[in-house]
């Protein structure tokens, strides 16, 4: 019974973290950035419960093994789910750097350096 009461009470911990991370989006973003953020607060949150429920599995003191799995599980998650450019907008964010060219008016092209 112990271990389902841990189980619970670290979904209900992981789901409030996950709710908490994916709040103030910005009204600008676009859908996509809105969709990765949200994404990536479901595998943090995913994360913590793998986690929380394989450290009260593996841990002889079931509390702090199921933090210090929830801790771990979250941060693990929480990387795998990133990336550098999500959606694909390249690293300089729009093409004004000089790597990715810019358009000139006077020849009517995009012109690379």
């Amino acid at each position: 019974m112990r271990p389902i009461l841990i189980s619970a009470v670290l979904a209900a911990a992981a789901g409030g973290l996950g709710a908490c991370a994916s709040t103030g989006y910005d009204s600008y973003a676009s859908a996509c950035e809105r969709d990765y953020q949200r994404n990536r607060a479901a595998a943090t949150a995913a994360g913590a419960v793998i986690g929380g429920a394989a450290g009260a599995a593996v841990a002889k003191d079931d509390a702090a093994g199921a933090a210090i799995g929830a801790v771990a599980g979250g941060i693990i998650g929480n990387q795998l789910a990133k990336r550098d450019d999500p959606c694909g907008y390249g690293f300089g964010g729009y093409p004004v750097d000089p790597a990715y060219g810019y358009w000139d008016e006077r020849r009517g092209r995009w012109v690379r350096r």
